[in-house]
């Protein structure tokens, strides 16, 4: 009973119905109490027990199952009973026999779904989940606010829709049948009766296996950004040009003609699946990696799951094998431009084009293949969506409030996610900042104290492989070549134009001579800046700038920030690290809600805080958002708990340490090998609590 009692303690509802299946009638009762609803349940114990998942509407308390369970009523739960949409349920079952339970076998196979399901929508922003073991699969149930309208409705079948093509296979899928808004789900704590109890399909008490420190809300936009990844709204190019007939497009005789290398093809009520050999941009990517997926309605996307190759969609697909796929749409826009004259006829300069240009000359800039880099920092990633290439981000904070440590930080996250980094350093050389990511890469289990108080060192053993990992990850300038800024960007442009780099960390601006530039300090750093966004657009890569404040305050602002305000005003974000301290409490409360502030430092206890104070797409966000510090590893983390486990510790240990947590000799399928789930968060020896079940 405290299991089911937990149960509803984490959803706290006001008015929870329970539901009771016996095989023969439906049974039913409204409570507000739960010691009430509980104690009507010891009659019922060898059933299949369920309760409504989201809000009930208060006045269904008056109905004849009020504070009792009763068979058969007249009324249960309907959508139109619904007050609002709280949760989104991920059911993933086994394919299995009606009417009987699942084997272990079986149900592992949900539990590896679950795992890839959950990898997929944390990289894609959303919050940790609730996570349960519904008896005989497993369940994700991630916290929303939707008003219970037909749109909403529609767009959480899209989204089930969407995973299902994704991650369903021939062992286990994710039900697609569990959008409306009154779906009931196992009463967690109860136990999952199918057919009868034997030993090879036992019946087994289902549970919540974890639920997060914070229970955040997932908007809406990331479930259509789901929706919007694995259907893009530009399949079908040609369906809005005049003259042009629309049909569905033969996806087979696409894939025949180009000799697609497909591995199996398996259909779905909510449509068709694609899987292939290996991905068409990364044939290195095997497995069941990637995919061609197509509606019922006819949609039709690309997705490869290693992160590389993430923005890949199916119009790059079309590209790869027909450069002239889309001419028919771009000739009759062209057509459609050129038909239109100049008011005032002149000379142009050609190599320029026109003085004034019209939209519709403008490329336009789709932002599905911005690639966006996760900072590994939860929340602020949900805000922000990461950190977009050909972007600049800049950075300040005051002595001790973290800089450097998050921005190490953000360097592993992108070595971890397969993203190269260049880092210049004017303070720190380069054996200490390898000492300092060596600390972080390593976590708490993998270092060592000292004698002296709160320092911790790396094994050797430990940081060979931490250097063998990161060797071709991470580039540190070597400050002996000077730091005159000319001379220092062509040495960088050379190294970039050389590898393949996602981003560029300069920490910090006041440490580069400027002054071959201008007389002029103001001037100095306007050109400086200028320069380091042209070269951030120039190569496609996102750029991280250090910039002192001009003097020491209790709370920093934007405008504390030393030099010209071409800082700021040019650069696509501002962020300001802070050190929770006495300071930080008193005088943040004069720019923040003084409950938000306690909230934050007093309950939650964070260590750091970072604000957002400008984002270029949202405008001033003026956002907070808290982090741990860990003192044994100098790592900054989402909460106290949380573990990363990077790509080093798999190099030695990787299939012996995935045979063990996932077992995967028993199954044949190459899904379940231990190379495919490299990516795959969780595989921890040491325990890691990060893993949803």
């Amino acid at each position: 009973m405290e299991n089911i009692r937990k149960t509803l303690a984490v959803f706290a509802q006001q008015l929870t119905e329970v539901r009771i299946m016996d095989g023969k009638k439906t049974y039913s009762g409204y409570f507000t109490n739960p010691d009430t609803l509980i104690k009507s349940l010891t009659p019922y114990e060898d059933c299949n027990i369920y309760f409504v998942l989201n809000e009930i509407k208060p006045e269904c308390i008056a109905r004849d199952q009020k504070d009792k369970i009763i068979a058969n009523p007249k009324n249960t739960t309907s959508d139109n009973d619904i007050a609002s949409r709280e949760w989104i349920l991920i059911d993933i079952d086994s394919k299995r026999s009606a009417g009987v339970s699942a084997s272990d076998e079986e149900k592992e196979h949900s539990r590896l779904i679950g795992l890839k399901v959950y990898e997929y929508l944390r990289k894609t922003g959303f919050s940790t989940p609730i996570s349960a073991d519904s008896g005989n699969g497993y369940h994700l149930l991630y916290r929303i606010a939707m008003k219970n309208t037909e749109d909403n409705k529609q767009l959480i079948k899209n989204f089930l829709n969407a995973l299902s093509l994704l991650f369903s296979n021939e062992h286990a899928e994710i039900d697609t049948a569990v959008f409306n808004a009154s779906r009931i789900t196992k009463l967690y704590g109860t136990t999952a009766r199918k057919g009868i109890s034997t030993k090879d399909r036992p019946h087994r008490q289902s549970k919540i296996t974890k639920v997060p420190e914070a229970i955040l809300i997932n908007s809406k936009e990331l479930l259509e950004r789901v929706v919007a990844d694995v259907f893009p709204e530009d399949n079908n190019q040609n369906a809005n040009v005049i003259g042009v007939r629309y049909e569905r497009f033969n996806l087979d005789d696409f894939i025949s003609k180009n000799q697609i290398p497909v591995k199996t093809v398996e259909s779905y009520n909510s449509g068709k699946k694609y899987l292939l050999e290996h991905c068409l941009f990364d044939h290195s990517h095997t497995g069941k990696d990637a995919c061609i997926i197509q509606s019922a309605s006819g949609a039709i996307g690309y997705k490869c799951l290693h992160n590389s190759c993430s923005n890949y969609k199916w119009r790059d697909v079309r590209l790869l094998f027909d450069k002239n796929a889309y001419q028919k749409e771009y000739s009759y826009r062209q057509f459609r431009n050129d038909s239109k004259k100049e008011v005032f006829p002149q000379p142009t300069d050609e190599k320029i084009g026109s003085k004034f240009l019209k939209l519709t000359e403008i490329q336009t800039v789709d932002r599905s293949k911005i690639v966006s880099i996760p900072s590994g920092f939860e929340e602020l990633d949900r805000k922000i969506v990461g950190f977009n290439k050909g972007e600049v981000t800049l950075w300040s904070g005051n002595n001790g409030s973290g800089k450097t440590t998050i921005l190490n930080q953000i360097i592993l996250n992108n070595a971890q996610n397969g993203y190269k980094t260049v880092v210049f350093s004017g303070e720190l050389t380069a054996n200490r900042i390898k000492s300092w990511l060596q600390l972080q890469a390593a976590g708490r289990q993998n270092t060592k104290p000292t004698k002296y108080e709160k320092l911790y060192y790396v094994p050797p053993s430990v940081g060979a492989k931490i250097d063998k990992w990161m060797s071709d990850k991470v580039f540190i300038y070597n400050n002996d070549y000077g730091n005159e800024f000319e001379q220092l960007f062509k040495h960088i442009e050379d190294l970039l134009e050389k590898n393949d780099i996602d981003a560029l960390v300069i920490d910090n601006i006041m440490a580069i001579d400027l002054a071959n530039l201008s007389n002029e300090q103001n001037q100095q750093q306007t050109q400086a800046i200028l320069k380091i966004i042209n070269i951030t657009k120039k190569k496609n890569i996102h750029t991280h700038i250090v910039a002192h404040p001009r003097k020491a305050v209790g709370f920093l602002r934007k405008t504390d920030i030393s030099g010209t305000a071409n800082l700021t005003n040019a650069v696509d974000n501002v962020i300001i690290a802070h050190r929770v301290n006495q300071d930080f409490k008193i005088t943040a409360t004069n720019f923040y809600d003084a409950k938000l502030i306690a909230a934050m430092t007093e309950i939650t206890g964070y260590s750091n805080i970072i604000e957002v104070c400008k984002n270029r797409d949202l405008g001033v966000m003026d956002l907070l958002v808290g982090l741990f510090y860990e003192i044994e590893s100098k790592r900054v983390i989402n909460t106290r708990t949380e573990n990363p486990i990077y790509g080093w510790e798999y190099n030695e240990q990787q299939e012996i340490t995935l045979t063990q947590v996932y077992n995967p000799g028993k199954f044949e399928d190459e899904f379940y090998k231990a190379s495919d789930l490299s990516e795959t968060e969780g595989v921890d020896q040491y325990g890691n609590t990060d893993l949803p079940f």
